[in-house]
């Protein structure tokens, strides 16, 4: 190490994939839901290896810090039919970094903030084909006990805790949806 490679520049810090799966969930991916839902779903029928990774890609832009292939290829889109009428697209995170602050205090909490993120595990959009209407849902790690929590987030940003959720895995997940869609056309 020369005299001076003391005063460079250090490069940022990496991102954990917990923050940018965050970002993508609360920040990027609603944009696309409620301002671009066509192109959206043109992208993920596209069948496109690419279309798996380009919100992680976005996330990373949005950060300035490099994509990493291994990384990106850990972000799967999946299509179903829910019923005649409604189509769901889901994007399924990498698995997160469990995270339970059960038993902490606020101290603690509050020291141990920035060193942890309550992470999606999927991203659902909900599609009604008569008219084009957007629903769109994130089924994420809870703070506490380690279950999930399923949240719907409308075109003005407002985010709304529905409750507790099913275990993170993708059938579950798509059945929730089928019964959310149950329940709202009833």
């Amino acid at each position: 190490m020369g005299l001076l490679d003391f005063f460079k520049s250090k490069p940022p810090a990496r991102t954990s994939l917990e923050q940018l799966s965050y970002d993508i969930a609360y920040q990027i991916l609603p944009h696309y839901v409620f301002r671009q839902a066509k192109q959206l779903f043109d992208i993920v029928e596209s069948s496109s290896e690419t279309s798996h990774f380009l919100f992680y890609h976005l996330a990373c832009k949005s950060l300035s810090i490099p994509s990493l292939q291994e990384e990106a290829g850990q972000y799967h889109w999946h299509q179903f039919d829910l019923d005649a009428n409604h189509s769901l697209l889901v994007l399924a995170y990498p698995q997160p970094v469990a995270v339970d602050l059960t038993g902490k205090s606020v101290k603690e909490i509050t020291q141990s903030a920035g060193t942890w993120v309550i992470a999606p595990h999927f991203s659902g959009v909900v599609r009604d084909k008569r008219n084009e209407h957007i629903r769109y849902y994130v089924l994420g790690q809870t703070s506490m006990g380690g279950g999930t929590v399923l949240r719907e987030i409308d075109d003005m940003a407002t985010n709304a805790n529905l409750g507790a959720g099913p275990a993170p895995d993708l059938d579950n997940f798509v059945a929730l949806m089928r019964q959310r869609l149950e329940a709202l056309v009833v």
